[in-house]
Parts: C-alpha cells; structure tokens; sequence
C-alpha cells in the first residue's frame, strides 16, 4: 500500500468517526417546549408549535394551549408540554395566542436560528453534584433542554433556551395582530365577542390594581419591556477568601447562568450581560459551615441605576460577604458596581436577602 493511498485512507475514516461522533452527539440530546409571560400579563396559546423541518407535514413538538399562561417571573418553565423531541432541533415557531390584558389574539410564524439552537444543546452541561461515597464534588452531563416562548402584550416573542445550568435567549420577533382567531373552537363561550369579553372579564379581575388602571387607561408599558433586554459589559466578581462554591444569577430579561466558581478557578465568562435580579451563593462561613445566600433585586430601582452609567463602560457587579453572617439573618451581602469613575452602592436596589445553612452541597 503506497503511502498516499494511506494518506487518504485514514483522512476518509477520520471523516468517518467525526461523522459518527456527532452523530451520537446529536442523538443525546433531547427537548420539550414551555411558554411564559411577564408578570401579571397572562396569554393563552389558542395553537403553537415548534416544527422540526420547514418542509410541509413536518413534525412537531405542541406548545402548551388550553391554560392561562401567567408566569411568576419572565423565563419560568412552569407552562411546559410533555411532548419531546430527541437529536433534532426546531426549525419554525408557528404560533396563535390571546393576551388577556389587551384582548388582543396575535399570530407569527417565525424561522428560528437552529444552528444556535442546537449549539446550546448538542454538547449537553457538566451538573456537579455531591458523590457521598466519595465526599467529593463530581459532574455529570446533562443533555435535558427546554425551549421557552416568552409571549408580551404588542405581540413580541422571545424564545428562550433552558439547561440545568443556563437560560439563554436565541431569538426576539414579532407577531401580527389576529382578528380572525377562531376561540369558539377552544371554548365555547368564547364563540362571539360578548363571549369573549366576558372571559377576558374573568381573566383581569383579580390582577393588581397597576394592571386594572393600565387597561383602563389604554397604557400598558408596551416600550418598558424593550428595555429588559439591554445588555451591559457586565462582570460579577466575588473575592476567593470569601470561597464561594456556586453563584447563580437570574436577569430581568428571563435569563439566568449557574457558574460552578469551586471548580471553574473562580472566574465568571467574560461576556454581555443584563440587569441581575436575584442571586444565589453558596459559600463558607467563618468557621467552615457551608451556607447558601439568596439577593433578590428590585427591578426599578436596578434599572435606575444602570441607566445612569455610561454606554458600553465595563462594570464590576462585586458581591462582598460577611463571613460572620448567620442562618436566617437577612443582611451580610452587599453590592456595589464598580465603574472607570467610581463606585455605585447597589443597597438601595436590594429588595430582600437572607442566609440559611446548605449542609448538602447542590
């Protein structure tokens, strides 16, 4: 065998292993599909699927219809489908749904980045987790994967990624308005308009009062929304001494990350972030006692405050402990942003906090 047919023999079988390395890869990984709201701003899906080709009579996994989507915080997986798909990612969202606020129904079929998509999914998370034999931290892959529609009032869609691990935004569109949505097909009542007012009627009565004066007025904050999606040179720094296991940080525009500091050098990704509104540690107190600090943020009065910074300066959110906090009490983090000129104290955006014991680690 000359030494040029080798050449190409093994090129054509290293071809061959990738191939089939990703096609493995691709086979692990499996999703089901969610939908969420923000706050006080319920929908309902009249139809909504995730189509997994663009050609006609693709399959799909169905988007969660038949209940009020009402979500606790934006990028909640609390509405979600059983239905799953495994190794392969959604190409179309095809979706109708009502939003109760406006007693508006919107439609939009949208084309969706599958290459990020799948870019998030394909190589799964590494998930710590205590081994008790062992007594020490080890990982596993995690390759569950949820695919979230954020649906505003004004017809905007979000469409969000979720892992174990991260919640991350992979596409913004735009519905149309949808007067021809056919709800007598959903719910009876909702055959004609006196029908349907009648359900929207149920569906904001108890919202609170900020909501009911929003409808009445005509002034739901279509704009406020927009800006939770702005994205800062955003670096959160936590000091070594204070050996700070695991942080997890949820933003105000649905996203979260979970960075594993114990076992990542204590060091966050360098990349854009938005507005933090809740973070968890687990750290060490000063005797060694493994605790677990929860800073949830007041949306407002965050925003207030990054509006005053300069566009595109760098930013170190730094998170100081106070090792000699205890279980239960409801100080002993505190905040600052540190920019070129200075430093901002976050305190005043710190809706609440507080400490417990984590004896178990993650």
């Amino acid at each position: 065998m000359n030494k040029s047919f080798q050449l190409i023999l093994i090129a054509l079988l290293n071809i061959t292993f990738t191939s089939c390395e990703n096609t493995m890869k691709k086979k692990e990984y499996n999703w089901s599909a969610a939908a969420c709201t923000p706050k006080n701003y319920p929908a309902e899906i009249f139809s909504g699927h995730l189509m997994l080709s663009d050609k006609p009579k693709s399959g799909y996994i169905y988007m969660p219809f038949d209940e009020v989507i009402d979500s606790y915080n934006l990028g909640d997986n609390t509405n979600s489908t059983s239905d799953r798909a495994i190794g392969l990612v959604p190409k179309i969202l095809d979706i109708t749904w009502m939003s109760y606020t406006e007693n508006k129904s919107y439609s939009g079929i949208f084309k969706l980045d599958s290459d990020k998509i799948e870019e998030l999914m394909i190589n799964g998370n590494e998930t710590p987790f205590w081994d008790v034999e062992t007594k020490k931290v080890n990982t596993y892959k995690n390759y569950l994967s949820v695919v979230n529609a954020g649906l505003f009032p004004g017809g905007m869609v979000v469409l969000y990624v979720f892992s174990p691990s991260n919640m991350t935004i992979v596409g913004k569109y735009q519905a149309h308005e949808d007067k021809d949505v056919d709800w007598g097909r959903a719910h009876e009542i909702m055959k004609d308009k006196e029908g349907r007012d009648k359900v929207v009627s149920v569906m904001t009565k108890d919202l609170p009062q900020e909501i009911k004066d929003q409808i009445a007025q005509g002034s739901i904050p279509f704009g406020y929304w927009e800006k939770l999606f702005k994205e800062y040179n955003l670096n959160p720094l936590v000091k070594a001494e204070d050996k700070v296991e695991t942080i997890k940080i949820n933003y105000i525009n649905g996203e979260f990350e979970s960075v594993f500091l114990s076992l990542n050098g204590n060091m966050m990704p360098i990349k854009k972030r938005a507005i933090p509104r809740k973070i968890n540690i687990v750290w060490h107190d000063i005797n060694d006692r493994r605790m677990e600090s929860d800073v949830f943020f007041d949306e407002k009065k965050s925003m207030a405050l990054f509006e005053q910074l300069k566009p595109n300066e760098g930013i170190k959110f730094i998170i100081e402990i106070d090792r000699n906090t205890k279980p239960r009490e409801t100080t002993g983090i505190s905040i600052k942003l540190k920019i070129a000129s200075g430093e901002v104290d976050f305190k005043d955006a710190i809706l609440s906090q507080e400490s417990f014991t984590k004896p178990i680690p993650y």
